[in-house]
């Protein structure tokens, strides 16, 4: 952290601020959420950098891409259970692969459309594989094979607190906010 000097500080306390830290607070390198999260931040931010270099796009449409590698034909609903993305994510990342030729759809029953890659969008695909394969290499450089089997399937299993955690969160939300 940057360096405060006393006159800074006594300023900050004599405007009824915070100075000293509080007596219960998260440690950021004990609190998993946190470390995942500045993991993901990581991995989306510098991805997002890489892929938009190489082809223009993003790390959300990127994944959408990969997704569709592994689920052609996914709709978009479908594509957000399976990426864990929200409705308006993953429509703003499809309509930019529309636009760019990288997937297409095809309508089914009762307004579906089904979403697969274009040629173009395998060259793509492709094109990134490698980059993410090294970037996962990069990630798992300090890890034995065994720890990150162990890590995966550790993580596989925080997967499935899913529905728990949505649960909590709905019951958070009906309850009024605490008054002030």
């Amino acid at each position: 952290m940057t360096d405060r000097s006393a006159e800074i500080t006594a300023r900050a306390a004599a405007k009824g601020l915070i100075v000293d830290p509080l007596p219960a607070t998260i440690d950021r390198d004990t609190y998993t959420p946190a470390l995942l999260g500045l993991l993901s931040n990581l991995l989306v931010w510098g991805g997002s950098r890489v892929f938009h270099h190489l082809h223009g796009v993003g790390t959300n449409e990127w994944r959408l891409i990969s997704a569709l590698g592994n689920h052609p034909g996914a709709t978009a609903a479908e594509l957000c259970g399976i990426l864990g993305i929200n409705k308006s994510v993953a429509s703003k990342s499809v309509n930019a692969l529309l636009d760019r030729g990288m997937i297409e759809q095809s309508n089914g029953p009762r307004g579906s459309r089904f979403l697969y890659l274009t040629p173009e969008g395998a060259i793509v695909h492709d094109d990134f594989m490698p980059v993410a394969l090294e970037r996962q290499a990069i990630l798992h450089e300090s890890l034995s094979v065994d720890e990150v089997r162990q890590l995966n399937a550790l993580l596989v299993r925080m997967l499935d607190a899913e529905s728990s955690l949505q649960e909590y969160e709905r019951r958070i939300l009906s309850a009024p906010p605490p008054e002030r």
